[in-house]
């Protein structure tokens, strides 16, 4: 499961800022964490560009790691060094969370423009493709774009949900396409809380709500879509999907346990659904009745979000929020997990 998109080149306006700078002539240097060790601020595909006005934008994941990364940045743009390829060892940075990050940096031309145009599309349309590095000359390292289904099937980056690196080849493989989407369905007090929350940690946020007073996009501006629509059609409105996530705050217990039946169809990567302890009981003894399996049951957030003695709505959210940011860390490989938070 991907990180939060943002400074990556999954980050549409990240890329359409670097392509702007394409088409007006100005080359930048662009540093890429291709691979880390260990604990590490940021996991591979954390990029920091530098622009030829001298400003950065990006991270790689900020102490002695963005420090070097940033030293580098500067010498690559004034042409003083040869584009590099480096582990950045605890050792060279002395960093506290010990880990070690594999750590490009490249010059992009304007002559790059054809390609980031092409990333931009890509991301636009919203397909999964994969991004390819070619590392293997350091002084020339290239990149290049290919639909999944043109991959061949024993390829490794086509059934990939995380970045892939081979120190044997020197080739970096990226899936990239649209990050799962949050689902709220229920917008009344804590979902109106909860979307900007979850909007500003870099989920995508979709309300759905069967009631149309509740369900106007004024009420949620961080949010892509706004939905009203039956809970009980939520198949033909919109399309859950197993990298999802799902949030279950309804007008009631009735709402809420339709809702869950369908979901239990789709089994996202987290479905948290509100309520004391006796109607978590309740409902998964009602669902159960309805033959859903128990052991996904079992496996619902419910009662929901991180024990803090949450009680306003906006408390609520704050809990829902932690405990879906700690379910999307858990669901990366243990060595692509960032330090910071534990």
């Amino acid at each position: 499961m991907l990180e939060d998109s943002r400074d990556t080149m999954r980050d549409l306006r990240f890329v359409e800022k670097l392509l702007v700078e394409a088409r007006a002539g100005r080359p930048f240097a662009l540093a890429t964490v291709l691979a880390t060790r260990r604990s590490m601020p940021r996991a591979a595909g954390a990029r920091l560009a530098l622009l030829a006005d001298g400003t950065f934008m990006g991270t790689i994941g900020g102490g002695r790691v963005e420090q070097m990364g940033e030293e580098r940045l500067r010498a690559v743009l004034a042409g003083a060094e040869e584009p590099s390829l480096e582990w950045l060892t605890h050792a060279k940075t002395g960093m506290a969370c010990g880990g070690d990050a594999l750590v490009g940096v490249r010059l992009c031309t304007p002559g790059e423009q054809d390609f980031l145009e092409g990333l931009c599309d890509c991301l636009v349309a919203e397909k999964r493709f994969v991004l390819s590095e070619d590392w293997s000359d350091p002084a020339k390292p290239v990149m290049t774009l290919a639909d999944v289904e043109e991959l061949a099937a024993d390829d490794p980056a086509a059934n990939a949900e995380v970045p892939l690196w081979s120190e044997e080849a020197r080739t970096y493989a990226e899936p990239m396409g649209p990050d799962p989407i949050a689902y709220i369905f229920g917008g009344g007090h804590v979902g109106c809380a909860l979307a900007p929350v979850l909007a500003s940690v870099g989920f995508r946020v979709v309300v759905y709500d069967d009631r149309e007073e509740f369900s106007r996009p004024e009420r949620f501006p961080a949010a892509e879509r706004v939905i009203c629509g039956d809970f009980l059609d939520l198949s033909n409105k919109v399309q859950v999907t197993r990298r999802d996530y799902a949030v279950v705050l309804t007008h009631g217990h009735a709402a809420d346990i339709d809702v869950l039946e369908r979901l239990a169809r789709v089994r996202p990567a987290y479905v948290g659904c509100i309520g004391s302890r006796a109607k978590a009981a309740f409902a998964r003894e009602e669902l159960a009745r309805r033959g859903v399996d128990k052991g996904w049951l079992d496996g619902i957030h419910l009662p929901i979000g991180e024990r803090i003695l949450a009680v306003t709505p906006a408390e609520i959210a704050v809990s829902i929020a932690a405990e879906m940011i700690r379910c999307r860390a858990e669901l990366r490989p243990s060595d692509a997990r960032p330090h910071a938070g534990k």
